[in-house]
């Protein structure tokens, strides 16, 4: 027998569902009776489920039995496999996700937050997190401050400190100990979410709290179950992939356990030969890669987006060309399209190009005739106030800048766009003056714009 707050939860996913499939109720009923292949009556009508039908069901109006069995309905509808129906039907539960799962994919709790009633942060999490921002000033560092940035505690995602035996110094452990706090106080089954695999041998006893591993958590969000196949053809690289396992269309575009796609991650992967990386890209494309899907792992960025920021001209302009990526795919998260306003959403190739200065690959956006020049991030920053506010409006070697202004004028910019606050271009050259590069305010632990770019 269900408990009251797992039906609850039901009602509430089973809206969510169908508003992030686009369907309002009279819709749904059309596709579950034609599923059901109910037939058109004399009336010109088909009689079965009807939008009546499935307010009662969405506000909890039902028998338990009818919820469960119309539950089955929405997702055979919206194309869900049996493990991700099982998924779905899962009831009220509380997400923990741990420091490697974080780390794994800084985005992680931006996708629990959709997924659960709740989200609890362990503080030892929090802890291990700011320490490893402390003590790495590179790629792992950069990533623990992301994911701490990127927290926003409420309602939904909750700050919880460990309060059990003060000697117990194992960060599992303690982690564990706060999950069945948190199975106590919310009554209901909490799941940890990890990348490690040691948490098995401390879970007995603890019937409320299992660990699931990212890769299966993964799995159960997408049309797909074989995450090992992916793995397998994600780490292939060769002068040929005539030998290599075909992807489904569905695997094709799926997301790894580290969020990116297996375009994205060919493209970000300059461990391996360049040739090598674009003959990977060109059969994947072959097989129905969507070259412009966004990752799900740290900034939303499509792949021509990656490789800008990474500087792989090369990349970029294989991408650009040869593959026809769109250069005006700003950033957003594919997972929450309904969204209005989302973090560092709509920052497009050539904002990033030119908020980073880099003088060929905004020249290069700027001479594709399907280039956007004008175009508005969230903020409404153009990549002309981008170049403007880091300086690049005047050609300085001892700054290491390019007048990307001149070149972006050129190209059409319009000088007279008004961001979010009715700055100005020129407003922007004025504040450089004044407090130098935007860019600066982004180092680790100095944000003082509140996360605009």
């Amino acid at each position: 027998m269900a408990e009251v707050n797992d039906i609850a939860f039901l009602c509430v996913r089973l809206r969510e569902l169908r508003e992030k499939n686009d369907c309002n109720m009279e819709e749904l009923a059309e596709k579950i009776n034609i599923m059901e292949e109910i037939p058109i009556s004399s009336d010109g009508k088909r009689h079965g489920t009807n939008k009546s039908s499935i307010s009662r069901v969405e506000s909890g109006k039902t028998g338990e039995k009818t919820l469960i069995e119309m539950a089955k309905k929405y997702c055979r509808v919206f194309g869900m496999n049996e493990k991700q129906t099982e998924q779905f039907l899962r009831g009220e539960r509380i997400a923990v996700p741990d420091t490697s799962a974080l780390l794994k994919n800084p985005q992680l709790i931006d996708e629990l937050n959709k997924e659960y009633s709740k989200v609890v942060m362990p503080k030892v999490v929090m802890d291990e997190l700011d320490g490893i921002k402390n003590k790495n000033s590179g790629p792992l560092g950069r990533k623990a401050w992301e994911v701490i940035r990127g927290i926003s505690y409420g309602s939904r995602t909750i700050l919880m400190d460990y309060t059990g035996d003060v000697e117990e110094d194992n960060a599992d452990c303690r982690i564990i100990y706060i999950a069945q706090e948190a199975s106590d106080k919310y009554h209901c089954n909490v799941e940890i979410i990890t990348e490690d695999t040691d948490y098995s041998a401390y879970l007995k006893g603890h019937e409320s709290v299992s660990a699931i591993h990212l890769r299966e958590y993964m799995a159960t969000k997408q049309e797909f179950l074989n995450m090992t196949k992916l793995s397998r053809i994600d780490a292939y690289y060769a002068d040929s992939y005539d030998s290599c396992e075909e992807p489904s269309e569905e695997e094709v575009n799926a997301y790894l356990p580290d969020g990116n796609t297996l375009l994205i991650s060919a493209v970000r992967n300059k461990n391996k030969p360049l040739e090598q990386r674009k003959q990977k890209i060109r059969w994947l494309i072959k097989h129905k890669a969507d070259v412009d899907k966004r990752d799900n792992s740290r900034r939303y960025f499509p792949a021509l987006s990656h490789a800008v920021q990474m500087g792989d001209y090369d990349m970029f302009i294989f991408l650009l060309e040869e593959c026809k990526a769109n250069p005006n795919v700003g950033s957003r998260n594919p997972f929450d399209s309904g969204k209005v306003r989302q973090k560092n959403e709509g920052n497009m190739p050539l904002m990033i190009a030119a908020w980073e200065g880099k003088k060929r690959f905004v020249e290069a956006l700027c001479n594709d005739e399907r280039t956007s020049i004008n175009q508005q991030d969230a903020n409404g920053f153009t990549a002309l106030m981008k170049a403007c506010m880091n300086g690049h409006f005047s050609d300085s070697r001892e700054n290491k800048t390019w007048n990307l202004k001149d070149i972006l004028v050129s190209a059409g910019a319009d000088e007279k766009i008004v961001d979010i606050d009715g700055k100005t271009a020129a407003d922007w050259i004025n504040e450089y003056h004044e407090s130098g590069p935007l860019r600066k305010s982004f180092t680790r632990g100095n944000n003082k714009h509140g996360g605009k770019r």
